[in-house]
């Protein structure tokens, strides 16, 4: 699994799947501000990317460890 990383290109972009809610509303104003945070979160610096990188690697690790030590089922195989 990626997380992006980069700066997102409005013109291919992906849409996000937006499913009304249960009063058949969709939130544009929670949709815009996930965006905002997306476009702020964006980041071309390679030195950025690896350090993300490596923070998730850790963090599934430790997941994973403190699963099998409980005996669960590990998220990340």
């Amino acid at each position: 699994m990626k997380n992006q990383t980069t700066s997102p290109d409005e013109k291919n972009q992906a849409q996000p799947i937006v499913t009304p809610s249960a009063n058949g509303s969709i939130d544009n104003t929670t949709l815009k501000l996930l965006a905002s945070w997306r476009i702020e979160d964006a980041t071309k610096n390679p030195e950025d990317i690896q350090a993300a990188e490596r923070e998730l690697a850790e963090f599934k690790k430790a997941m994973n460890e403190n699963r099998a030590y409980s005996g669960e089922p590990v998220l990340y195989p």
